[in-house]
């Protein structure tokens, strides 16, 4: 089974609480056992979290669609969702939540390295500079319990289901992105080599067929009506 949460978030640019709230979406795995699919099926944009250096559960944020396309590295999470999912990660370790001056560490499913050799559960990372931490001083239970009262659950094979759609569409849209990114620098492109052509070769434009043809006699007495000063 795949418990599902929700938690409110307050916009990170939101400094005098004008904004609607957004609901996001949190997720993690019955028991251990539930570590191998999540991290297997996850959506790979998805921001996986855990208690640094004590066992804890595996909490999974659901990306948006616009965070999907982002860089991790300058990926903004507003600091309110940061600290509920803390919190809550904080919460779902039996070792680290009886303590307080806990790092939750926290990063994208497709940085999660795992294979057989290891037990369920335990990952390392395929780069460690994509690694972010979030410091936690002590507990905060109105957080936790806010969160743990939206619980539901699903079964693990809808969850791949729900996540291998979830995969397809952005799959598709990141292809009609890079489309357009390379459209883009074809233009771009081409407006520099014409660029670059009328530098060399400044009266070039003057010459051009239509600029010829509009100078053309024939042309004139054609289309051109010339006031009469009689």
């Amino acid at each position: 089974m795949v418990f599902y949460y929700t938690s409110v978030e307050t916009p990170a640019d939101d400094d005098f609480g004008l904004s609607d709230s957004i609901s996001r979406i949190i997720y993690m795995g019955k028991d251990k056992f539930e570590n191998v699919p999540l991290i297997k099926h996850s959506h790979p944009k998805n921001l996986w979290f855990h208690v640094d250096n004590y066992s804890s559960a595996h909490v999974y944020l659901k990306t948006t669609e616009e965070e999907q396309l982002q860089n991790f590295e300058s990926l903004q999470i507003s600091d309110s969702l940061l600290q509920s999912l803390a919190q809550f990660t904080k919460a779902n370790s039996i070792k680290a939540n009886k303590v307080n001056n806990i790092t939750i560490i926290y990063t994208p499913v497709d940085n999660l390295y795992t294979d057989g050799s290891m037990d369920d559960g335990t990952v390392t990372f395929k780069n460690p500079k994509k690694v972010k931490k979030v410091f936690i001083n002590k507990k905060d239970n109105s957080i936790v319990n806010k969160i743990t009262k939206t619980k539901t659950e699903i079964s693990t094979d809808q969850f791949i289901k729900e996540q291998n759609d979830l995969i397809a569409e952005y799959e598709r849209e990141k292809r009609r992105k890079e489309r357009e990114s390379e459209n883009e620098e074809r233009i771009l492109a081409k407006q520099y080599l014409e660029q670059k052509q009328r530098n060399k070769d400044p009266y070039g434009d003057l010459f051009t067929e239509e600029n010829v043809r509009m100078n053309d006699p024939a042309y004139k007495s054609e289309n051109w009506l010339e006031d009469d000063f009689m």
